[in-house]
């Protein structure tokens, strides 16, 4: 009986032991999780906090406080206004007589990149449907083709569609910015992976029911696609906000260009003010930012629903 006992108080003990390593096992990879991921928000945070907090800040401010480091670099003291409002032209008229109109590059922006995602959805839709549902001779290779479009430096083609958008009477106007990219061989091929995905017995059912193709598309298959159209609008939307190359060269009147251009020319060829220039850089990235922090469950709602199907 004694040995038996002994027998059943190891046991116990090396459970315990068990249990307890199993335990701080587990609270040591929490802490290390924790830590990597306070490393990483920190990594990715800090220069996007010190432009917003020097944003407010004056010129002589910005330049005194980079050095020695402290926590004075990213704080807004003393704190302005007149960054933001001499880009608004609403402090003085330098920013009118240096031909600034931040309001009129910010609505370029955002209609056009709004523009073109509304568009990019029609057309995109349609021709991943066309090749996700439809059978016909040499689609495999016209969808090669239409994917090999998307491995051509924007570089290679910025001449040949500048030649175009002069010929079609585009280059110098509003629509320089969106015609170019309506059509999006990532946006399709990227619609036509969801679609194809969905069962055929939806189309088939449909079919009975009477619908024809475009009923088929409209009702049943774009209600199912709704969270990859988000992502796509998402990443098409962020794509043409961003775009720099393109309308710098189609576009010669800083007026009329979007916020990343106008931002870029701030940089003076002798002198650089960089509280304007900061300022200019929330301008251009706040938009995104929220419209992420609206979007961002259907982003990973998908994320989440590709990676069931995978």
């Amino acid at each position: 009986m004694a040995s038996v006992s002994s027998t059943r108080l190891a046991s116990e003990q090396a459970a315990r032991r068990t249990a307890r390593l199993r335990q701080f096992r587990a609270v040591a990879g929490w802490v290390v999780t924790v830590i990597g991921y306070i490393l990483i928000a920190i990594v990715f945070a800090t220069p996007m906090l010190w432009v917003i907090t020097n944003s407010f800040r004056p010129e002589t401010a910005i330049m005194s406080s980079l050095y020695p480091l402290s926590w004075k670099v990213f704080a807004p003291i003393p704190f302005t206004l007149f960054n933001y409002l001499e880009l608004l032209g609403l402090a003085t008229d330098r920013a009118h007589l240096m031909g600034y109109a931040f309001m009129r590059n910010l609505w370029v922006s955002l209609s056009s990149a709004t523009l073109v995602v509304l568009l990019s959805l029609i057309f995109n839709t349609c021709a991943a449907f066309f090749f996700a549902r439809l059978s016909f001779p040499g689609k495999r290779y016209l969808l090669v083709y239409v994917l090999a479009t998307m491995m051509v430096p924007e570089q290679v083609v910025i001449v040949p569609l500048f030649l175009v958008g002069l010929g079609l009477g585009l280059i110098n106007t509003y629509w320089a910015l969106v015609v170019p990219f309506y059509a999006s061989p990532f946006i399709t091929f990227a619609l036509m992976q969801f679609m194809g995905d969905l069962p055929v017995e939806l189309d088939e059912a449909a079919t009975i029911d009477g619908a024809n193709m475009l009923q088929i598309l409209v009702y049943v298959l774009v209600p199912n696609t709704v969270p990859a159209m988000i992502t796509v609008s998402l990443l098409e939307f962020q794509f043409i906000w961003n775009n720099f190359y393109w309308p710098l060269v189609a576009i010669s009147d800083k007026r009329d260009h979007p916020i990343q251009v106008v931002v870029a020319g701030l940089f003076g060829e002798f002198s650089t003010k960089w509280s304007r220039i900061l300022a200019g850089m929330v301008f251009a990235s706040v938009p995104i930012i929220v419209l992420f922090m609206f979007l961002q469950r259907y982003y990973y709602e998908n994320i989440a629903l590709t990676g069931m199907k995978g």
